[in-house]
């Protein structure tokens, strides 16, 4: 991917992102933070997409960036992470790749249909296992901060 498609690819994520937040009824003083967090993770999307060469790594260090980031800037904000998570990650979200999977099936090409079937899979798993350990690091974290703050009482 050269530096044109990374700049459109990052400016229709940033758009996308937009017009999700208002779908998503995000109040109005808080869209530019999310997306910011769409932005940054598809910067680390594109860097991802240039020095790996799997699909599964390609989404998963995108994925655990913009958890981190959602559970960073809803700590900043007082508000919850979720939003921010759902925000950042929508650019990510194998829509086109959902479709031709379905497409390949429905018309009866069952070799593309496996081949893009796998390609989504983990394309999916990624962003699901991303997500999944940031969210278990910081409820271990804040548990753990918890715990310590009534022990010493």
């Amino acid at each position: 991917m050269d530096l044109k498609q990374a700049l459109i690819l990052i400016l229709a994520g940033a758009a996308g992102t937009c017009g999700f937040s208002l779908l998503f009824r995000l109040r109005k003083k808080l869209i530019p933070c999310a997306v910011l967090g769409a932005v940054l993770t598809l910067v680390v999307y594109v860097i991802c997409l240039r020095f790996l060469h799997h699909a599964f790594f390609q989404n998963l260090f995108p994925a655990l960036f913009g958890a981190l980031y959602a559970e960073i800037a809803a700590k900043v904000t007082k508000s919850p992470a979720t939003q921010y998570l759902a925000c950042a990650i929508i650019p990510l979200v194998p829509g086109g790749g959902l479709y031709y999977t379905m497409y390949h099936f429905v018309t009866g090409d069952m070799a593309s249909f496996h081949t893009q079937l796998t390609q989504t899979a983990r394309t999916a798993a990624g962003l699901a296992v991303g997500i999944i350990l940031i969210s278990v690091l910081v409820h271990q974290w804040r548990y753990r901060s918890l715990k310590t703050i009534f022990e010493e009482e």
